[in-house]
């Protein structure tokens, strides 16, 4: 039997640094891995997660939950059937509810082969205190069905917001089995083990209410003529626009951080060839963070944001922070 956890959360809490250092835990003799989806079409957090050595299974596009089955058993199937994990994580996109992914886990078709363990909420607990994230159903949706609530963060945030956290953890029903203060997504693997609920499942069942998004995206290789490619996506209220570039267009680095730093979104991250080597490019609330990696087959760069993105703009942008000019 496999055991599965997802890892929620909403957009830029944590999830796959959380997922990171669970994975540098776990035991030697279990194997595990990672199913993840984004809700834009370029799989950057697949692409970081993959650098720990397990198996990685992308569903990119839109909301992992809403695929009714197809894209989500697909990936879910092929990662059971190719490695038998005895550890799954899932990450689902920060825009998407998870309540449909723990119904599909709980079909008879996966009784003999998955128990469905703790699912863990990655939340930034600053944003308790904005209604824009209070009164998102989706949001609301990620902290109802955690049986583990993760405050990350933490080192930037208050008092008030520590006492939001607080409240929010006294007025749960159910109360949750777990939950913890950390900062940089240090979780402990221990949380895992924590008991998961059934009932939570019953509380707000028509909480999902939004468009369905049925198509599955297959992100084929670049043509040999093809120095990038763009890939865009809406939903949810939120608009994200990708590229993939290939290994030999390098970015410089300085200007790749000025263009990032000048930016005014939700969310930008990348996995990049520049000038200074492969690097993994991560803001959120116009705080930019880097580290290096290994060397890269491709370059992947995504931004996210609540107001329409102006594609041909942006990509003039992306181009213009190459080292070189794109011939």
């Amino acid at each position: 039997m496999t055991k599965v956890h997802l890892i929620t959360g909403f957009l830029g809490t944590g999830k796959t640094t959380a997922i990171l250092h669970l994975l540098k835990q776990k035991p030697a003799h279990e194997k595990w891995a990672v199913l993840v989806n984004e809700f834009g079409e370029v799989g950057i957090d697949g692409a970081i997660i993959r650098e720990s050595g397990v198996a990685v299974r992308e569903v990119p596009g839109g909301c992992l939950c809403c695929v009714s089955g197809l894209p989500f058993q697909m990936g879910l199937n092929m990662l059971l059937a190719r490695e038998k994990p005895d550890v799954l994580l899932i990450e689902p996109t920060g825009l998407g509810h998870p309540r449909n992914i723990l119904q599909t886990l709980k079909d008879e078709h996966y009784q003999d082969v998955l128990t469905l363990g703790a699912t863990v909420c990655m939340l930034d607990p600053r944003h308790l205190l904005e209604n824009k994230y209070l009164e998102n159903d989706v949001f609301v949706d990620q902290i109802q069905l955690a049986d583990v609530l993760v405050a990350n963060k933490t080192d930037l945030a208050d008092e008030q917001a520590k006492a939001a956290f607080e409240a929010l953890l006294a007025s749960s029903q159910p109360q949750k089995a777990a939950s913890v203060w950390i900062e940089q997504g240090q979780v402990d693997i221990d949380l895992l083990n924590s008991p998961a609920s059934n009932q939570r499942l019953a509380v707000h069942p028509d909480a999902h209410k939004h468009n369905r998004k049925e198509n599955l995206t297959i992100v084929l290789p670049l043509g040999a003529n093809e120095p990038y490619r763009r890939f865009e996506n809406k939903g949810q209220g939120y608009f994200s626009i990708g590229w993939i570039l290939k290994e030999d267009l390098v970015f410089s680095a300085e200007k790749l951080r000025d263009w990032l730093n000048g930016l005014s979104l939700e969310r930008a991250k990348g996995i990049v060839c520049t000038d200074e080597g492969p690097l993994i490019l991560n803001m959120r609330e116009q705080v930019l963070s880097e580290m290096k990696t290994r060397t890269l087959e491709e370059s992947r760069l995504e931004v996210i944001d609540s107001a329409p993105l102006a594609s041909s703009q942006l990509e003039q942008q992306v181009l213009a922070c190459l080292a070189s000019p794109l011939n």
